[in-house]
C-alpha cells in the first residue's frame, strides 16, 4: 500500500508543478491535459478547460503527489487549508526550498534552529499552499 497526496488547483497546476520542481527537485511521471482526456473519450470538449491539467503524477522523492486543475472548489479550498510537512536530509535543502516557495508567497514561521531539530520553518506559497519544511537530527 502507498499513501498518495492530492493537490487541487483552479488553473495554476502547471505553474505550481514548475515551482515545486524548483523547490523540491520533483520529477513528472505522468501529465495529462484536459485535451488529452477529450481525445481519449473520457471527457466532452470544452475549450475553456483544454489547457488545464486533467491528471498528473509528480514524484517528491519516493512520494507520489497527484496535481490537477479540475477538482471541485471544495477540494481546491481543502488543498489550501492543509499543512504539508516535508522532511529534508540537510539544512541547505530546507533553506533552498523555503527560499523558492517564499517567492511571491508568505512566510508563516521564519526558519529557525530549535534545540529539537536542525532547522524548521513554515511558508505559504503563491498558490496558498502551506508548507512546513524541516530537517531533523
Amino acid at each position: 500500500m502507498k499513501f498518495i497526496q492530492k493537490l487541487c488547483f483552479s488553473g495554476e497546476a502547471k505553474e505550481a508543478i514548475e515551482l515545486y520542481k524548483r523547490a523540491f527537485g520533483c520529477t513528472v511521471r505522468s501529465l495529462l491535459y484536459y485535451s488529452d482526456a477529450v481525445k481519449n473519450g473520457w471527457e466532452q470538449p470544452n475549450a475553456e478547460k483544454e489547457p488545464l491539467i486533467y491528471h498528473s503524477e509528480i514524484m517528491f522523492g519516493e512520494q507520489e503527489v497527484r496535481i490537477n486543475d479540475l477538482s471541485d472548489q471544495e477540494e481546491v479550498i481543502l488543498t489550501k487549508k492543509v499543512f504539508y510537512a516535508v522532511g529534508f536530509d540537510t539544512a541547505e535543502e530546507v533553506e533552498k526550498a523555503f527560499s523558492v516557495l517564499s517567492e511571491g508567497g508568505e512566510v508563516i514561521k521564519p526558519l529557525e534552529r530549535p534545540p529539537y531539530m536542525v532547522i524548521i520553518g513554515t511558508v505559504k506559497d503563491r498558490f496558498g499552499v502551506h508548507w512546513e519544511l524541516m530537517c531533523d537530527f
